[in-house]
C-alpha cells in the first residue's frame, strides 16, 4: 500500500513538474501582443454589453455582448462606442489599420492627409452594420430619440452647392482678402431606426439635443468672403429652418436639452483677434443678439469670448457662456527677432512664480468668467468676476444658487503653505454673491435642495454646516466618538476626510464617512447622528464606499437597500454588501478577488463588474442586481496560460518602531521552497492593498513588473512603509524596509540572501539612495527619478507645473516639516549625496532631462559623486522624457536594461556590453550594447 501510494505521489509530482515544464518565462518580445480591455458599457436594458481588448501595439477589437444568448461578436479597430437611449443601436469609430498608419508615417505623409477613421452603427435588431469613412466626429442623443449627427472630412473637391438641392446656397460673390481657415466637413443627420438620412456641405459646427429631436448647425457659404448660416433641424417634422445669416464668422453651436432653443457666437471682425456677439433663438425664428460689446451687465470693455463654453441648463431657462477682456488689436511687428530684449522679470510681490506663470500662461490668455442670460425673463447676469473668477453649478445648472470661490487672495503661500480659498454663495438670478469662508482649506459644496453649504475643516477635523437661511453655522460632527479625518495620514499637513457620501431627500440628512461606517447626521444640527451602518464595518475592519448606480441620482432613498463596496483591511477580500436602513449591511458577495467597477443598467436589473487577482486578468463579468448567475463576458489574455506566471501572498512583520506592517511577496509558479530565489524589493508608500491587483506584461515606465520578474524566476517582496518622526523620512523608511527585509530572510530558507536588491522610482528612488548610505544589505539597487539632495533640491522648480518645491519637503511626501534654514541638520540628513562615500551597493539610476517632477541634476549629483568615488554607478537618461517614461521604445529599453543588471548581480549572468564599456555619444542610436559580454 506504501508503495502504491509513492507511485502515485510521483505520478502526480510528474504531471504537475511536466504541466510547468511546458510553460515558457515571459519575455520582452511578448509584451505587444498583451492586450487591455478598455471602456466597457452596458445598454439601458442590460441586453447587450460592448467593450473593447486592445494590444500594447497593433490593432485591437470591438466587442459585443449578448447577455442572453451569450454570443460575443467583434468588430475589428472599433472603439468610442456609445449604445441609443432605447439600445436600438451601437454606435463607434473604427480606427485606420496600424500598418497603413504606420507605413504612411514612414512615407513622411502630412499629418493631415493621413488615413481617417470611419464611422460604424450597428443596428442590435436587424443585425445590420453600417459604415462610412472619412469621420471627424459624431454625437448620439443621450436621453431618447432616434436621430444621430456625424461629420465627415469634406471631399476633396469642394462644390460649390451644398448637398441636398433643396438646400442649395449661392456662392457669395464679394471678394475679400486672405483664405477660409475655418474646419468645414460633410454633416449627416441620420435616423438610425428607419435609416433616413440628411445630408450638408461646409458645416463647421454642430450640437444634437439630449433629446435627440433637434439639432443645431453652422454653415459656411463662399470663399474669400463667408456668410454664416445657423440652421435648425427638427426630427419630428423633418424639418430645416435658418435661423441666422451674416457675413463673418460663427461658432459654439449649442442647443437645449428638450431641443427647443439654440445659441451661437458671432463675429463680424474680420482681424484674428475678434470680438464675439452672443446670439439666442428658437428653432423657427431668427436669432436675436442677446450680449455684444455694449451691454451693461457685462463689465466695460468685456464682451463674449470664444473660448468659453457655451450651454443651456438641463431645464433650459438658463444660457450660460463665458465673457473675458476684450481681445487686443493687432500690433504689427516691426522688429527682428534679434532686435528684440528677452527676459523673465521675478519680482517678490508675485503671486505665483514666473516658471508658474509661464506653465498657466496659455490658459490664461483663454479665461473667461461666468455669466448667464435666463431665457425666460431676458435677464443677463455676470456671475464671475476677477476677484472671484470660479463658479461652480448645481444640479445641471437648473438651481438658483452656485458656489464661488477664488484662491487670489493666498495663491504666494502655495510655494510654501496650503491652498486656500474665499468660498461665496452666488445668487445666478441676480449675480449677488455672499463671501460665507475666508482662507478655508476645506471641501466645500452646496446640498442638492440648497438648503446648507457644507465643508470639512482639516484644522480641526469637524464637519461644519451653514444654513442659507439663518446663516446659522453647526459644528456636525464635532460631538460624534468616530475620526472623520484619515486615520493613516502621515504627512506635516493636516489630514483629509474620508468624504461625504450624500443627501436624503429634501436635504432632511447628510451621510458622511468615517474610515468605516456610514454616519447619518442632521445638517441644523439638531437631531443626533445615527451610524447608518451600525459600526459594521470598524467592528469588521471593512471600508465601505456607496456605490452610485443611477448616475442622475441627486438624493439618496434610505427606502430602498444601498449597495456598498467593500473592503477588508487585513485580509484584502473585496464585494459587496446591502444597506438596508437600521439593519447591519448584509454581504451579497465578498471573496478573495478584487471586484470594482459594478454598474448598473439604467432601465434594468442587470450588473457588469470587474474581477481580478494578481493570477486572473481583470475580465468582465454580468450578473443580476444581486450578483446571482455570474457570467464571464471576457477574455482578455488567453494565452496567458502558456507562461509560468506567479502567486502572492500577504506577509506581516513589526518594524523597528514596533508597528505590525504589512506587504506583499511574489513567487514564481513553479516556485520550489528547496530552492534559493533572489528578491527584488519594490516599495513606495503603502502596496498591501493591492494584494489582488494584475500586473500586465509590459515594458514599464520606471519600476519592475512583477509578472515578468516572477516569471523568470525572482521574488519580489513590496513592503508597506509608515511614516512617525517628521524630519526623519529616511529613518522611517530604513525601519520599514530593512526590518521587513530581515524579517523575510529569516523567515524563508527560500530567498537566496546573497543576492537580493532593492528598486523603485521617485519617492521610492529617494529612498534607495537613502538606505544605501545606511547598509550593505542589499547586491544592488535601481532607482529612478531619485532626490538626492535635499538641500538642492529644496529650493528648485517643479518644471511641469512651474511651482516651488518648498511645499514638498516641508508639509507632504518628503516629511521635513520646516524650512530650509530652521531644520538644516534634517535636509542634511536625509540627503544621500552628503554620505556618498559610504555607499558600497552597484546603483543603476534612471533619471531622464526633461523631468518635471524631480529636477534631473538630482541623479547627476549622485552619479557624479559616486563617478568620483570609484564606485559602481550607471545612469540612464532618456531625452525629452518625463518623470515617467511615455515613449513605448524607450520604455522597452529600460525594462531590459533593469533586467540585464539585475540578472547580472543576481543571477551571475554575464554583464551586457553597455554595463562594461558603455555608449559613447558618437555611437548613440547606432548600438544598444545589449549584447553579453564574454
Amino acid at each position: 500500500m506504501k508503495n502504491l501510494l509513492k507511485v502515485v505521489l510521483f505520478c502526480l509530482l510528474s504531471i504537475q513538474v511536466s504541466a510547468y515544464a511546458q510553460k515558457v518565462p515571459l519575455q520582452h518580445s511578448d509584451y505587444d501582443g498583451w492586450k487591455n480591455l478598455k471602456s466597457q458599457q452596458m445598454s439601458a436594458d442590460g441586453e447587450w454589453i460592448s467593450f473593447e481588448v486592445n494590444p500594447q501595439k497593433g490593432d485591437g477589437f470591438l466587442y459585443l455582448y449578448q447577455v442572453k444568448t451569450k454570443k460575443l461578436d467583434s468588430i475589428a479597430r472599433g472603439y468610442e462606442a456609445e449604445f441609443s437611449p432605447k439600445s436600438e443601436v451601437l454606435t463607434f469609430k473604427i480606427k485606420a489599420q496600424f500598418d497603413t498608419v504606420r507605413q504612411a508615417k514612414l512615407d513622411k505623409v502630412d499629418k493631415k492627409d493621413l488615413p481617417k477613421d470611419s464611422i460604424g452603427i450597428w443596428n442590435l435588431k436587424t443585425k445590420k452594420l453600417f459604415k462610412a469613412a472619412e469621420l471627424k466626429s459624431y454625437q448620439m442623443p443621450e436621453e431618447k430619440g432616434e436621430w444621430m449627427a456625424y461629420m465627415l472630412e469634406m471631399p476633396k473637391e469642394e462644390k460649390d452647392s451644398l448637398a441636398t438641392d433643396s438646400l442649395k446656397q449661392k456662392k457669395s460673390k464679394k471678394n475679400g482678402k486672405g483664405k477660409d481657415k475655418i474646419k468645414k466637413g460633410k454633416l449627416v443627420i441620420k435616423n438610425f431606426a428607419n435609416d433616413k438620412e440628411f445630408e450638408f456641405e461646409n458645416v463647421s459646427d454642430y450640437a444634437l439635443a439630449r433629446n435627440g429631436n433637434a439639432l443645431g448647425f453652422i454653415q459656411i457659404v463662399g470663399d474669400s468672403i463667408q456668410m454664416a448660416q445657423v440652421k435648425t433641424f427638427e426630427g419630428k417634422t423633418e424639418k430645416v429652418s435658418q435661423v441666422f445669416e451674416k457675413e463673418g464668422k460663427a461658432d459654439k453651436a449649442s442647443i437645449s436639452a428638450n431641443g427647443d432653443q439654440v445659441s451661437f457666437i458671432f463675429s463680424a471682425d474680420t482681424t484674428k483677434n475678434k470680438c464675439f456677439e452672443l446670439y439666442y433663438g428658437d428653432l423657427q425664428a431668427n436669432s436675436k443678439r442677446i450680449v455684444d460689446t455694449l451691454s451693461q451687465e457685462i463689465q466695460d470693455d468685456w464682451a463674449v469670448s470664444e473660448n468659453g463654453k457655451i450651454y443651456f441648463s438641463r431645464d433650459g431657462e438658463k444660457l450660460f457662456f463665458g465673457v473675458a477682456p476684450k481681445p487686443e488689436k493687432e500690433v504689427k511687428d516691426s522688429l527682428l527677432d534679434e532686435e528684440k530684449y528677452h527676459v523673465d522679470v521675478w519680482n517678490w510681490k508675485d503671486a505665483l512664480l514666473q516658471p508658474q506663470q509661464k506653465v498657466q500662461a496659455e490658459k490664461e490668455k483663454k479665461r473667461t468668467w461666468l455669466a448667464v442670460y435666463h431665457t425666460k425673463a431676458g435677464k443677463l447676469v455676470q456671475l464671475a468676476n476677477q476677484e472671484m473668477r470660479s463658479i461652480d453649478l448645481y444640479n445641471h445648472g437648473n438651481m438658483e444658487l452656485a458656489l464661488g470661490s477664488s484662491p487670489l487672495p493666498y495663491q504666494q503661500l502655495t510655494s510654501w503653505d496650503d491652498w486656500y480659498s474665499d468660498y461665496y454663495l452666488v445668487n445666478t438670478s441676480t449675480g449677488k454673491n455672499e463671501l460665507v469662508l475666508e482662507k478655508k482649506n476645506a471641501h466645500v459644496s452646496i446640498s442638492p435642495a440648497q438648503k446648507y453649504m457644507i465643508w470639512y475643516e482639516t484644522q480641526d477635523s469637524i464637519w461644519y454646516s451653514y444654513q442659507i437661511d439663518t446663516k446659522k453655522v453647526n459644528a456636525l460632527s464635532k460631538k460624534i466618538k468616530a475620526n472623520f479625518y484619515n486615520e493613516n495620514h502621515d504627512t506635516p499637513n493636516d489630514p483629509n476626510p474620508y468624504g461625504l457620501v450624500g443627501w436624503t431627500k429634501g436635504d432632511k440628512n447628510v451621510i458622511i464617512k468615517d474610515r468605516y461606517d456610514f454616519w447619518m447626521i442632521d445638517p441644523a444640527g439638531v437631531k443626533p447622528a445615527v451610524n447608518l451602518t451600525n459600526g459594521y464595518g470598524r467592528r469588521n475592519n471593512i471600508r465601505f464606499d456607496y456605490v452610485q448606480l443611477d448616475e442622475e441620482e441627486r438624493f439618496i432613498d434610505l427606502k430602498k437597500p444601498m449597495l456598498l463596496e467593500a473592503f477588508h483591511e487585513f485580509n484584502k477580500k473585496s464585494g459587496y454588501f446591502r444597506l438596508q436602513k437600521e439593519d447591519d449591511p448584509s454581504q451579497i458577495i465578498f471573496e478573495d478577488t478584487k471586484l470594482y467597477a459594478a454598474e448598473k443598467a439604467k432601465a434594468a436589473d442587470q450588473l457588469m463588474f470587474k474581477r481580478s487577482t494578481f493570477v486572473d486578468y481583470p475580465n468582465l463579468w454580468t450578473s443580476k442586481f444581486d450578483f446571482s448567475g455570474q457570467t464571464q463576458v471576457s477574455d482578455a489574455n488567453p494565452q496567458q496560460k502558456n507562461y509560468n506566471w506567479g502567486s502572492v501572498e500577504l506577509v506581516d512583520w513589526t518594524s523597528g518602531d514596533g508597528e505590525k506592517l504589512q506587504g506583499l511577496l511574489y513567487k514564481p509558479e513553479d516556485f520550489d521552497p528547496n530552492k534559493k530565489y533572489p528578491m527584488l524589493v519594490y516599495f513606495y508608500e503603502r502596496t498591501s492593498d493591492r494584494l489582488h491587483n494584475h500586473h500586465v506584461p509590459q515594458p514599464n515606465w520606471s519600476i519592475i513588473n512583477p509578472s515578468y520578474c516572477v516569471s523568470n524566476g525572482y521574488l519580489i517582496f513590496m513592503p508597506d512603509i509608515t511614516y512617525h518622526k517628521v524630519g526623519y523620512p529616511g529613518e522611517s523608511a530604513y525601519s520599514s524596509i530593512v526590518t521587513g527585509t530581515l524579517t523575510m530572510m529569516d523567515r524563508y530558507d527560500f530567498i537566496d540572501k546573497e543576492n537580493v536588491a532593492l528598486q523603485g522610482q521617485s519617492w521610492g528612488g529617494y529612498q534607495i539612495a537613502y538606505l544605501i548610505t545606511r547598509t550593505d544589505l542589499y547586491k544592488c539597487a535601481m532607482a529612478g527619478a531619485p532626490v538626492t539632495n535635499m538641500t538642492s533640491a529644496y529650493g528648485g522648480i517643479r518644471w511641469g507645473s512651474g511651482m516651488s518645491r518648498m511645499f514638498q519637503y516641508e508639509r507632504t511626501q518628503s516629511r521635513i516639516g520646516g524650512t530650509l534654514w530652521n531644520s538644516t541638520l534634517q535636509y542634511i540628513e536625509n540627503s544621500p549625496v552628503f554620505f556618498a562615500p559610504k555607499i558600497k551597493t552597484p546603483l543603476l539610476i534612471m533619471h531622464n532631462d526633461d523631468d518635471g517632477a524631480v529636477p534631473w541634476y538630482q541623479g547627476i549629483e549622485l552619479f557624479v559623486a559616486m563617478r568620483r568615488l570609484q564606485k559602481p554607478c550607471w545612469m540612464l537618461t532618456y531625452n525629452k522624457e518625463a518623470h515617467n517614461l511615455r515613449k513605448r521604445p524607450n520604455r522597452m529599453d529600460l525594462s531590459i536594461r533593469t533586467m540585464q543588471f539585475f540578472d547580472y548581480y543576481l543571477k551571475g549572468a554575464p554583464a551586457p556590453v553597455w554595463m562594461i564599456d558603455g555608449i559613447p555619444a558618437v555611437k548613440k542610436g547606432k548600438m544598444d550594447g545589449y549584447e553579453l559580454k564574454k
